[in-house]
């Protein structure tokens, strides 16, 4: 890479890393009182999702945003996409299926480094070089590609936040792993109710 492409290319990702995902979704950083926010990452492509379903005064809204990275008009310059706002009209009321995704445990679901320990298999063996017995590990299987889900919520003063790397791709190899299984089945669930692809 010569130095004018590298400069430039370095020159968007400060530019990216700049702008949060609020920014460019152009919704509110804070959640309101009562709100659920599942970010959806952008992987090999130039946009994400952002969907949310919360209580804003006395309505109850839901919706799912679709953001757009910078669009490059000059070797200098970038310009901002806006975002597409999608209102979902689900055929229950966003009430009932935000306290269905509260009753699915959205609200104690742990970050993924919490359970990170149950991808490895572990065994007692007996090593004639030491003379003792040692843990023999086997590594979790890394999968690089796929998608990502970033999970914010608040009721109250209850809130959680946790980060998930490909859980659908995990738990076809790990079906044993609670959390996983139980965040698929809110993506599973949101997707029905929402009639969407997310």
């Amino acid at each position: 890479m010569n130095f004018g492409l590298r400069f430039l290319f370095i020159l968007f990702i400060s530019f990216v890393k700049s702008q949060n995902i609020e920014s460019l979704a152009n919704i509110p950083s804070e959640l309101k009182e009562s709100e659920i926010r599942i970010y959806k990452d952008r992987g090999i492509y130039n946009s994400g999702f952002v969907f949310r379903i919360y209580k804003d005064g006395q309505t109850w809204k839901a919706n799912l945003t679709q953001w757009f990275l910078p669009k490059k008009i000059s070797q200098d310059e970038f310009e901002r996409v806006a975002p597409k706002l999608i209102a979902l009209k689900p055929t229950k009321t966003i009430e009932e299926l935000f306290l269905n995704l509260r009753a699915l445990n959205i609200e104690f679901l742990p970050k993924e480094e919490y359970f990170q320990y149950k991808k490895e298999k572990r065994k007692v063996v007996y090593d004639e070089e030491e003379k003792d017995w040692l843990f023999e590990t086997t590594n979790a299987i890394q999968i690089l590609d796929g998608t990502g889900y970033l999970v914010k919520y608040q009721s109250g003063k209850q809130k959680n936040e946790f980060h998930y790397n490909n859980p659908e791709s995990y738990l076809k190899h790990y079906p044993e792993i609670d959390e996983l299984k139980s965040f698929v089945d809110i993506l599973n669930y949101i997707r029905k109710e929402f009639n969407i692809e997310f």
